[in-house]
């Protein structure tokens, strides 16, 4: 364990050593939106890391997690068992901290007051996420895990993004009830971390807004014209740093490109090349229009709901 303990609340990332410097990437956008920031920043992991000489100025703590208990390989992963570290670490850091904003470590940061978030109130909820990309453009959206289940119609969260209230999630044992589903329901945790989270909430989570946890920049790209996002998420395999003409915006692939080149070569010579500065192709166009124009009445829906990004739903 590396650096002191500040502050009551932490910014937090689950990594294995594959994925350091994606949330070192992070760590530094984040510094730079927060600059009177009342939380400090955690990288929890089982490997064995070092944070670099130029962001020493951070005071990034590592924290080794613990062993976990027997669980299924997430595939969808690369076989890393890392996914599953955000179940330990809230009961791992609740001597030290009060809150806890965790993060997955393939976002993007536009901006974002993250100590003002972390005072909002949770009511009697353990946890505070948004929810999964598809219950803003589908109507009665209800995953594959509470189908298998036979869970009815609820809220279903991202785990991406998680603001964690230490206290109430130990006395509520959400680790233990979210473990515990792994054995209930072994063919509804093809999500690792978040089917086992969602299956033993069962809806019972506060609601971010999806500024904090923006999913979709591939499919609805025109959306953040008009609303403010602050961590865009790359969900799936698909990332700006490995997919060749990637459908989101070319700027977030030369981010990666600057911060590569100067903090990590090693990570930008697997980068795929520049994208095709080329136009998009009519086809494209015409498809991103209709999925725009199908969303657009659930979305304006969604989105309403919330008075202000920093609003959380009880």
């Amino acid at each position: 364990m590396t650096a002191i303990q500040r502050n009551e609340y932490a910014v937090a990332f689950c990594v294995d050593r594959n994925f350091l410097n994606f949330a070192l990437f992070m760590i530094r956008q984040i510094a730079f939106y927060n600059p009177m920031r009342r939380f400090d920043f955690v990288i929890a992991s089982q490997d064995t890391l070092e944070i670099p000489g130029w962001a020493a100025g951070y005071d990034i703590r590592l924290h080794r997690i613990g062993t976990l208990p027997d669980l299924p390989t997430p595939a969808r992963f690369r076989g890393s068992m890392a996914p599953y570290f955000r179940i330990l670490l809230p009961l791992e850091l609740k001597a030290d901290y009060r809150r806890i904003l965790y993060l997955d470590a393939d976002m993007f940061v536009e901006g974002g007051d993250i100590s003002r978030l972390m005072d909002q109130d949770l009511g009697p909820h353990p946890l505070a996420a948004t929810q999964d990309a598809p219950s803003l453009y589908l109507p009665n959206f209800r995953p594959r895990e509470f189908i298998n289940a036979g869970i009815p119609l609820t809220r279903y969260a991202n785990s991406g993004a998680l603001l964690i209230d230490t206290a109430s999630y130990a006395e509520q044992d959400v680790a233990g009830r979210a473990f515990a589903q792994a054995d209930k329901h072994e063919t509804g945790v093809h999500l690792a971390d978040q089917s086992l989270f969602n299956l033993a909430l069962r809806g019972q989570f506060a609601e971010l807004s999806p500024a904090w946890n923006w999913q979709l920049s591939g499919s609805l790209p025109l959306i953040t014209l008009r609303y403010p996002v602050f961590l865009r998420h790359f969900i799936g395999k698909k990332k700006p740093n490995n997919t060749v003409n990637d459908p989101r915006d070319a700027r977030f692939h030369q981010a990666y490109a600057e911060h590569f080149a100067l903090y990590a070569p090693d990570e930008l010579a697997k980068m795929v090349p520049p994208y095709d500065p080329q136009p998009m192709a009519l086809g494209r166009i015409v498809k991103l229009a209709l999925y725009h124009l199908r969303a657009r009445p659930l979305m304006k829906e969604r989105l309403a709901r919330f008075k202000d990004p920093y609003q959380v739903l009880l």
